[in-house]
């Protein structure tokens, strides 16, 4: 067989693509955009020719093949923890929720899970376009659509399945809603609440509950609406501490008729408890402040998530097994 001469030899191989040696200055500055492990950098850049910008994207192909090859792995694993995170508009006319779920507290508390629960929160305002209206703001997002929608350069279903290669969990996206009122958005006002919130890296937090709320008034000024959505954040401190079913009496009652289980509507309705902050029922505080505004203010919609509703906590494994877990 032919062989290369020794001074042909480099430059064939970076003809095919690859570096025979690491460039130092691309290996620091590849680590700042991705702290990938040393090695990984190495990696990444031997076959990237030392180019930034094709080894970002080698980095991007292999976190996400390791990372489909960990899901397949633990796809039967209960992921029972994980974080609510909540995203409210610049203008507070929209908001969403998302209920993203891991096995352990302790990949929930990591700032990487916390960052990727509070993106797909903000990709997943978008979706408000879609509520019926000003009357019925709140929709529940199709998984499906919210898993192919658009997260930075990939889809939001290739950045958990990245995740799961990079925290070792199985991690899924369990539910989200959205609050909004196209055509009526400056009728709208939405805020929410996160409790025991876990701040990320960029900002966003996720925690065991949360909450939106949409109140809805006919007066659109920009310091009535500052005023709103102050009201609309502790109502959703509200909803999340005091659990309520139901927004009105009325809504209480048609559900009665339909032979649903209510509940005492002092406590399962949102208008009718004591407010958390003082002053009256939420009923009344809203009386109040809509006869002080010459404007009638009501709650349209609220929504809850708390995390881990309705799933089965598996026995708990001891130390061992918890650490044999993590390195599978």
């Amino acid at each position: 067989a032919m062989r290369l001469s020794g001074a042909l030899a480099p430059v064939c191989a970076r003809w095919r693509g690859y570096a025979t040696k690491v460039d130092i200055g691309a290996l620091k500055r590849l680590r700042q955009l991705n702290p990938v492990s040393l090695g990984k950098a190495k990696e990444a850049l031997l076959n990237s020719d030392n180019d930034i910008d094709r080894a970002l994207r080698w980095l991007e192909k292999d976190a996400l093949a390791a990372g489909a090859q960990k899901a397949e792995k633990v796809k039967d694993r209960v992921a029972c923890e994980g974080g609510i995170a909540v995203h409210i508009d610049e203008a507070h006319s929209a908001g969403s929720i998302v209920e993203l779920s891991c096995e352990t507290d302790f990949v929930a508390r990591n700032a990487a899970f916390v960052d990727l629960a509070s993106d797909i929160a903000r990709t997943s305002a978008a979706f408000a376009a879609g509520c019926p209206g000003a009357d019925t703001p709140l929709a529940s997002v199709e998984l499906d659509r919210l898993a192919a929608a658009t997260l930075g350069e990939r889809t939001v279903a290739a950045a958990v399945t990245e995740s799961i290669g990079r925290l070792g969990e199985n991690i899924v996206l369990r539910r989200a809603a959205v609050v909004g009122a196209p055509g009526a958005a400056d009728s709208i006002v939405v805020s929410g609440y996160v409790h025991s919130g876990v701040a990320g890296s960029r900002g966003g937090s996720a925690g065991k509950i949360g909450g939106l709320v949409a109140l809805h008034s006919a007066i659109r000024d920009a310091e009535h609406r500052g005023t709103l959505s102050q009201l609309a954040k502790r109502l959703a401190q509200q909803v999340v501490g005091y659990a309520p079913r139901h927004a009105s009496l009325a809504e209480w009652e048609r559900a009665k008729a339909a032979g649903a289980a209510v509940g005492d509507p002092a406590t399962t309705v949102l208008e009718a408890q004591q407010f958390l902050f003082g002053g009256g029922t939420v009923g009344e505080v809203l009386d109040k402040l809509s006869r002080g505004l010459a404007s009638p203010i009501k709650v349209v919609s609220f929504v809850r998530f708390e995390r881990g509703e309705g799933i089965e906590k598996p026995a708990k494994a001891d130390f061992a097994e918890e650490v044999r877990r993590q390195l599978a």
